[in-house]
């Protein structure tokens, strides 16, 4: 038998999963939402369309949420869109969308049910919707929903306090019995997909209130988190994202330096470092010299001690640590601990001192087993290698 090459194997792949999709409907692009990310700047609940354009440097990963509840985490690096067949579409599945990027030479994993998911259970159903007349927003609804209107906060006696929904030039006055914490939506006021309403007091425009309407066809509580979102539901959605990613998604930390991932540098040339957690954490960071010491750089006196917001980029030096690592020959790493719960109690002091200074010669070297052997807790951790010209 001849001997295929593997270009040609990959090629023939390729017209395989095309006929596929053909044989299945037209191929579809769909929107994503960002479920997880440890690149700077893409945050949560983003959503990101199949024109848009990612950018995943080495190292560094975005896991998508698709409308069809499907996930897929890509790893960097990674330059290029969305716009090939997505899950959701009956074109292709998540592991076909997996197989097109690693075809492409893509770091892609397809996230799959674990015992975890079932932890935290999206809603599958949106039964009563509370809005805020004193602040604008974009609010999910279906045919069953009761939407609730909360009482301002300071709300007065007077008649020019009194609040209205605005819409096409007329008004419905608003009445809050004396006790109550919230009213039923007008029933004379017809709430339809895209419908807009301005709530004004005393004449003045407080707020606007956009209603969307979600798909009718059943889907699953991670589908309807990702159609709320695209729709612009972040009230709603929101927090059940970030709820569900702390469980499927796993925590993740990431370093780069302002030189990048291999950083190169002259002695005495400061070094500026980004750390990126993709949830909320607990840092912790050394420096390490190529004759085995090591020295503290965070949170060695940070302010806020060593909690860390997910999806917010850490800068060293920087607001919350002013101290910083300058190039010197011999340096030639630099670490980073995520925790998801405050192990600083369970930390040798040296751990947490002033920033560079070294540590006892018993603990340089085996900070990893230090970590390792904390309970109860899930760490991960990342480095960079420096080298000093």
């Amino acid at each position: 038998m001849t001997r295929l090459s593997s270009r040609l194997i990959r090629t023939m792949l390729c017209v395989a999963m095309a006929v596929g999709a053909m044989a299945f409907g037209r191929a579809r692009a769909e929107d994503v939402v960002l479920l997880a990310s440890t690149v700077p700047g893409y945050m949560p609940g983003m959503v990101i369309s199949s024109a848009n354009r990612l950018s995943v440097p080495e190292g560094a990963s975005v896991s998508l949420l698709f409308q069809s509840g499907d996930m897929l985490r890509l790893r960097g690096p990674f330059e290029g869109t969305l716009g090939q067949p997505q899950p959701g579409a009956a074109s292709a599945t998540a592991a076909m969308v997996a197989d097109m990027f690693r075809m492409r030479g893509v770091d892609a994993t397809v996230i799959g049910a674990t015992r975890s998911t079932s932890l935290v259970r999206p809603r599958n159903t949106l039964e009563d919707v509370k809005v805020d007349p004193q602040r604008s927003a974009t609010y999910c609804v279906e045919p069953a929903t009761t939407v609730w209107i909360t009482r301002p906060a300071a709300l007065g006696t007077n008649e020019a306090d009194a609040y209205a929904l605005r819409r096409k030039g007329s008004n419905r006055m608003l009445s809050w019995p004396p006790g109550a914490e919230r009213i039923e939506w007008p029933g004379d006021v017809t709430i339809e997909d895209g419908s807009q309403f301005e709530v004004a007091t005393g004449g003045v425009t407080q707020a606007t209130l956009t209603f969307r309407e979600l798909s009718s066809t059943p889907m699953s509580g991670l589908a309807r988190i990702a159609d709320g979102l695209i729709l612009g539901c972040h009230e709603q959605f929101d927090a059940e994202l970030k709820r569900f990613s702390r469980s499927v998604a796993g925590p993740e930390v990431w370093i780069t330096t302002d030189h990048g991932r291999r950083p190169a540098y002259h002695a005495g040339e400061p070094i500026v470092l980004t750390v990126m957690a993709n949830m909320d954490g607990y840092l912790y960071c050394v420096a390490a010299d190529r004759d085995g010491s090591d020295r503290p750089i965070f949170p060695a006196g940070a302010a806020d001690g060593a909690q860390m917001r997910g999806s917010v980029a850490l800068s060293i030096p920087g607001r919350r640590q002013p101290a910083g690592l300058t190039a010197v020959p011999g340096l030639a790493r630099v670490r980073c601990w995520l925790a998801d719960r405050d192990v600083t109690p369970q930390l040798p002091r040296a751990l947490l001192g002033p920033p560079s200074t070294r540590f006892p010669d018993q603990l340089a070297g085996g900070l990893d087993d230090l970590f390792a052997n904390i309970n109860g807790t899930r760490i991960v951790a990342d480095a960079v290698t420096v080298r000093t010209e």
